[in-house]
Formats: C-alpha cells, structure tokens, sequence
C-alpha cells in the first residue's frame, strides 16, 4: 500500500487512546439513553465552529487521527446528537432548496453535503494507475470503488446518489434495510442499463440463498447470504471482490450487517475488509484470526435515520472500536475519506 494509507501507522494508537478520554466524545459507547431533556442540553455548533470542523475533517486523514480530526470529531458529534432520526429523514426527501436550508441549521448536514461534493469530484477527476485501487466513503456502509478500468459502488444511500449513476458500472447492495440503499438509487441505476445486484429484487443479477458468482468487466465477485441477526437468518450478501489484473488482483471483502464471524468466508487473501462496527460481530476475532485483512474500514458510524439513543454510533464508539482490535490495520473513516491502495 502506499502513503495514503501508510502515513503515521505508528502514531494512531496513541490518538486512540487519548480519543476516548475526551468528554464530548465518550457519548455511546454501550447502552445509550438520550431523553429529550439531554438532547436539549447539547449545543449545535455555531457556523464559524462548523466551518471549522468541516475543513478539519477534510483535510486530515483516518490513518493518522490527529488532535486537530478529534476536535473536529467533538464538534460535529455535537450536531449529530441535536438531530433527530425524523428531521432526517424530512432532509434526505426534501428538495435542493430546502436541503440548502436544513444544511445552514444543522452543522452535521452541511457537513454530509460538503463530504459528498468532495468525493464525487475526486470520483470524476481521479484516474487510478495499474496496480491501484481507491476507496471513497460515502455514508454508514456506502463505498465507491475505482480500478484502472472500472468503477462500482457499494451500499449506497444519500439524498444526491443520482449523481454516481453515470461514474459507475454496476451497484452492488448487501440486504433490504433502508440506510443501505433506497429504490430510486436502483431504479435508477438500473434504468441506465447497468447491473444491480441484490439478494431481495427479482432481476437477472439477483442472488439466491445458496450464493452465486458474478463477472462485470474485470471484476470477479464470490457472493454469500449470511445473518443479519437470530431472527434475520440469510438476510445479508456478503461481497469477496476480486477487482481484476489491472488492480493487482486487490480484494475488497464487503460484509454489510454481518453478525456472526463463523459466517465469513472468503477464498483469497483480504486487502480491503468492511465490516458493520456494532452489529453483533466480533471484529477483533475476524480481523487478527479468522479473515487476517491487510486493512480494515470499520464501518456504519453516525447513521443518522437512526434514533439517537438508538443505533446511531457516534465517532467515539467508532475509535474505541479500532482500539479494540488493537491493530494498526483497523481505522474509521469518515465520510468522503478517500483511500488509495497500491501494490
């Protein structure tokens, strides 16, 4: 891998362990009750706070958390407990103009916006040389991927996902929960005359329970159904992609809500491993025994449709999570977090 990833590897535990000794930043780490009256005790930041933060976050990187990335983290977090599930969800359906409004109230929304203008002008402008891959974040499990020849995406759901459709090949979805994907996203993929591919709509591309094997240009893509949960047995594919000759064959391992590490199989060697950080699945066993991944992209923080005090994971879980696995593999994007991986 080159510097992108590489850069402060040494360094990132010791930011860790100081990432949770933060106040702000200690929210959600467990059991989680946020009653209306301390949801009314958080302050939104002010614009000039928000701005702040913004570019920090921008401009600092996942593989070396720096003081500057937990402040901002501490900010943003802020905003992020101020917003409930249901404001939310009036933003991601409302239209540019009152998302421009939502956006210059809530610093956590602003922020969401400004993350994907920066992704999907990387995604346009970025020309990936043999050898290489690079990774986008874009929100919760959601990836864009480009190879020397190919771009797809993964788990994708944002207000402004319209505007992937003609950057990508195919669309690859996990399972039926609505912070992976949305129907217009795979409508309109698939109307574009591009392959998407889930385990839930009756396509050509669907996958059955017993798994299936795809080819889409030079990628090569191993298909599992595996648990969600005890009750949601066989609900979740999980995704072994081989990326083709031209990326060096890397191997992305995309298991969305995977819960049980007994589950995961994967045939080649994992250069790119993207599990759900709180979902039931021992991440430390499957990194350091079970799957070995040269890297991992801890995923599923700040999921914003989800209730406060309810499965919305805040940056603190997410690095206390990394600290866990006591890896210097295992990091916690944010969203827009670009990686560029060479062999």
């Amino acid at each position: 891998m080159n510097g992108d990833y590489q850069t402060a590897l040494l360094s990132r535990r010791r930011f860790l362990q100081a990432a949770v000794s933060i106040p702000c930043l200690t929210v959600l780490s467990g059991t989680v009750n946020w009653a209306e009256e301390v949801r009314a005790g958080v302050v939104e930041p002010t614009a000039e706070e928000a701005e702040a933060a913004i570019a920090a976050m921008i401009a600092t990187s996942a593989s070396n958390v720096t003081p500057e990335r937990l402040a901002a983290c501490e900010t943003l977090q802020r905003s992020v407990d101020r917003l409930r599930a249901a404001e939310f969800g009036e933003y991601f359906r409302s239209n540019a103009d009152e998302a421009r409004k939502w956006e210059e109230e809530r610093a956590i929304l602003r922020y969401l916006n400004a993350s994907f203008e920066k992704a999907i002008g990387e995604i346009k402008e970025t020309t990936v040389p043999e050898g290489s891959v690079v990774l986008w974040h874009i929100y919760n499990m959601g990836y864009v991927v480009k190879t020397p020849t190919q771009a797809f995406a993964i788990d994708i759901k944002h207000r402004r996902a319209a505007e992937l459709v003609p950057l990508i090949d195919f669309l690859l979805v996990t399972h039926k929960h609505g912070d992976h994907y949305t129907d217009a996203f795979c409508n309109a993929v698939a109307e574009a005359g591009k392959p998407v591919v889930t385990n839930f709509i009756d396509n050509e591309w669907k996958t059955p329970e017993e798994g299936r094997e795809y080819v889409f240009g030079d990628c090569a893509i191993k298909t599992r159904l595996v648990d969600h949960n005890a009750r949601l047995v066989k609900f979740v594919t999980t995704y072994e992609i081989d990326c083709g000759p031209k990326s060096g064959n890397f191997v992305i391992f995309h298991v969305g809500d995977a819960c049980n590490v007994n589950q995961l199989k994967a045939e080649a060697p994992i250069d790119a491993f993207i599990p759900h950080l709180a979902v039931g699945l021992d991440v430390p066993k499957a990194v350091n025994e079970t799957l070995k991944p040269k890297s991992t992209l801890l995923s599923h923080i700040l999921e914003l449709g989800h209730a406060i005090d309810q499965w919305r994971w805040s940056y603190a879980y997410g690095y206390d999570a990394c600290k866990k696995c006591a890896n210097d593999s295992v990091i916690l994007p944010v969203w827009s977090e670009k990686f560029t991986y060479s062999r």
